[in-house]
């Protein structure tokens, strides 16, 4: 039996994609390292099939203002939406304290919106969706730091990213760009077009600090205590990170822990509601 295992083993060893040293810079091979190492990677193709992921988490926020950051407001409950092909996202938070306890905060594609239920808006009469455009390009941030979101972002760059080491940890940089018309990453950025980031990864090649720098003031994003976080009877071997800290300029905004994720594509929907695209158009 141990004869057997240890065969397995070395056969496992022999197949299993490994980094030399020349390999540690090479594009090619870190970016597939980035998205294999997450579980992004499905078939025997090894093709990205994750477009969208929802997760549940606990934590605190605080409100950050144009040149001010808010006391840190304690999180019921925090609920979000990703979704890579719109792209789009929502964030359904219930707060401790504080006016609202309840807000739901979307994106999809270059509007952005907040809503007083799911699907506010929609149907006339039934709910309140306000426009929120001022947020849009902080929306758009967000879901593409996310960890799966600057695997994403990387790729579409092409060779506009680059791979250094730093301090004995692998670093990716990149600019945001908008995808072209017929492009396989829909990628839309908005105003971030062109904007630099700068992802440092751990030693599995997960990310473990995004940095962006953009209209003078720096976001930066760590993420840690990677694992399958889906139920028990639903794992996918899909990596999310447990717990999520969000700083501008050094002060902390959004520090969760992740409960549960679902990372089986999950049927998501933003439909930008009729008021929010008539008032964005003026």
């Amino acid at each position: 039996m141990r004869t057997y295992a240890a065969v397995i083993a070395v056969a496992l060893t022999l197949v299993t994609p490994t980094l030399d040293a020349q390999q540690v810079t090479d594009l090619k091979q870190v970016v597939y390292r980035m998205a294999n190492s997450l579980g992004m990677l499905r078939t025997v193709r090894e093709l990205d099939s994750l477009m969208t992921v929802e997760y549940w988490a606990t934590g605190t926020v605080r409100e950050v203002g144009p040149k001010t950051v808010g006391g840190p407001v304690q999180v019921k409950s925090y609920y979000a939406q990703l979704a890579y092909d719109f792209p789009g996202m929502r964030v359904d938070i219930t707060r401790a304290s504080g006016t609202p306890a309840r807000e739901i905060q979307l994106v999809s594609g270059t509007f952005a919106w907040n809503e007083d239920k799911p699907g506010a808006g929609l149907v006339p009469g039934d709910g309140n969706a306000v426009p929120a455009m001022d947020a849009l390009t902080d929306r758009l941030l967000h879901l593409w730091t996310t960890p799966f979101g600057v695997v994403k972002a990387a790729t579409a760059a092409g060779e506009k990213t680059k791979v250094t080491v730093e301090g004995g940890a692998v670093v990716v940089t990149f600019p945001l760009i908008n995808a072209a018309p017929g492009e396989t990453v829909n990628m839309v950025v908005g105003d971030l077009n062109g904007t630099p980031v700068k992802v440092t990864l751990n030693t599995d090649y997960r990310p473990e600090r995004v940095e962006v720098r953009y209209g003078g003031r720096v976001f930066t994003t760590t993420y840690s205590g990677y694992g399958d976080l889906n139920e028990k009877d639903l794992k996918a071997d899909i990596f999310f990170p447990a717990r999520i800290v969000r700083a501008v300029d050094g002060q902390p905004v959004l520090d969760l822990t992740i409960q549960k994720t679902n990372t089986y594509n999950p049927y998501v929907l933003m439909p930008v509601p009729d008021n929010v695209q008539k008032a964005t158009a003026r």
